[in-house]
């Protein structure tokens, strides 16, 4: 495996990572970052009545995981049109049971986490990763990046561990976004 390899598949795996930590809590995901002291230990019952909290109904206001709520300014409907043609064209679907909207935060990082995999999969063929590598970079510019760091600075005003968690994957968005810019300016990790 080549260090480009490497790169873009442990990208994918923390996308995939924060995917799990925004999606409703189980024990599986949160029971190892709490034996780790990353997250304050609690009950099942204690988490998913915190996450109701944060995200669905807001002891003061919640923090909704929909970009096209948190970019209310935007426009929700066009900001769902452009998710699905980016999901159409790199020819993912969403799952018909168990669905949610294509603007859904834990959506959003399934998807730049199946681009990376792609990356990593015609690196491994010998292919052009540049294709993979432009559709996460404007994934990043026009929907994580536009985003995510508004609503990490919102979920900071909160006393719980999402707030930080939320202030890592934008770090880690940013991060990801200067990585490919040195890439297409030629220099390799």
């Amino acid at each position: 495996m080549s260090a480009s390899d490497s790169v873009a598949s442990c990208n994918a795996a923390q996308y995939l990572a924060f995917a799990r930590i925004f999606s409703y809590p189980v024990d599986a995901v949160w029971a190892p970052l709490e034996s780790r002291g990353l997250a304050p230990p609690r009950s099942q019952a204690e988490r998913e009545t915190e996450y109701m909290d944060v995200f669905e109904l807001g002891r003061n206001e919640a923090v909704p995981l929909y970009e096209g709520l948190c970019l209310s300014s935007a426009g929700r409907e066009g900001i769902l049109e452009e998710l699905l043609r980016f999901y159409d064209y790199f020819g993912v679907k969403l799952a018909a049971n168990d669905r949610d909207y294509p603007d859904h935060l834990v959506t959003e990082l399934e998807f730049i986490a199946h681009l990376c995999a792609m990356e990593q999969a015609e690196n491994e063929r010998g292919g052009d990763t540049g294709n993979c590598r432009r559709a996460q970079r404007d994934f990043l510019r026009r929907h994580l990046l536009a985003w995510v760091p508004g609503f990490a600075e919102r979920l900071g005003k909160g006393e719980t561990a999402y707030g930080e968690i939320a202030h890592g994957l934008a770090v880690f968005c940013d991060g990801h976004a200067a990585q490919l810019r040195e890439l297409d300016r030629g220099v390799v990790p």
